[in-house]
């Protein structure tokens, strides 16, 4: 029964959305491929399916089709058990039905973000010039330790260490317990505000960088030219600028839409700050996109 209630609670969700439109509609023979008991399956509902999925091959459509009698057979099973009047699969339809009407309404009224300009490519491709022109791929040596250890005593220490053996004498004189190992990384794999220090790094030189509740020290093993050029980098910075403009765009439509709503909040957690619809700049401040660089865009 637990492994099967996923599948159910999907089957059910699907099955309350699909109902919505196919209730009162009266289907011709030639609309309908099967008969699964008193149900029936139409090409509608198959079409749907193999549209949420255009890469699916033409072979596949009849293994689809399968899936679709499966479900229909579940979804009836479901009703025999009375399973849509239990309270949690009651919830867990309402919140799939609310996902789909708040996904199709985000794509309407906020859109689809246009494609930029070749002014607007050539002007990121030269404001960027370590992630294209003066691109490098990097070879560190990397020690993670716990935060709390690290001090601005040990980080005067490590301004004098020019070789990983040397962070490491230091660390294990003050005590320090870390884990060590090597990593190679491209410029788009790094946070991208902090590209322009990389680039400066010389070998040796150490940057310490917090991630939770860890401190990260790279020291730069090596470093070595890895430009791209203006025609190959474009397809991403195209890329880029579309994800990019596409959360800006959201943020402000958004911020529209609450600024024209009356919303009253009852109850506020600790954890969370105070909701205020960020400026497109903090927005685009804080995409994982831009964070580490153009990593994912590819």
């Amino acid at each position: 029964m637990t492994t099967l209630r996923p599948v159910v609670l999907a089957l059910s969700a699907v099955f309350v959305l699909a109902a919505c439109g196919d209730k009162d509609e009266k289907k011709s023979p030639s609309q309908v491929l099967a008969k699964v008991n008193d149900a029936e399956i139409t090409v509608h509902q198959l079409n749907f399916v193999l549209g949420q999925n255009p890469q699916a091959q033409a072979n596949q459509k009849q293994q689809v089709f399968d899936q679709l009698v499966d479900q229909e057979l579940l979804v009836q099973k479901a009703g025999e058990l009375k399973l849509d009047r239990e309270p949690n699969i009651l919830q867990a339809i309402e919140a799939a039905k609310r996902q789909i009407l708040a996904q199709a309404a985000a794509e309407r009224v906020i859109g689809k973000p246009s494609d930029s300009s070749k002014t607007a490519i050539d002007e990121f491709y030269a404001k960027n010039p370590y992630l294209f022109a003066e691109r490098k791929s990097y070879e560190f040596v990397m020690f993670a330790l716990d935060a709390k250890s690290y001090s601005d005593a040990i980080a005067k220490e490590l301004d004098s260490a020019i070789t990983p053996a040397q962070v490491k004498s230091i660390l294990e004189a003050e005590k320090v317990q870390f884990e060590s190992n090597e990593a190679a990384r491209t410029a788009e794999q790094l946070p991208m505000p902090m590209l322009d220090k990389f680039a400066a790094l010389n070998v040796g030189d150490i940057l310490a960088l917090k991630e939770g509740e860890k401190m990260v020290l790279l020291q730069l093993k090596a470093s070595h030219a890895a430009p791209v050029s203006p025609a190959d980098a474009e397809p991403m910075i195209k890329r880029y600028l579309l994800a990019n403009n596409a959360q800006t765009q959201a943020v402000a439509k958004m911020k529209t839409l609450r600024d024209a709503a009356k919303i009253e909040y009852l109850q506020r957690f600790a954890s969370a700050p105070a909701v205020a619809a960020p400026s497109a700049e903090s927005a685009s401040a804080s995409n994982e996109s831009i964070k580490a660089g153009l990593k994912g865009l590819k």
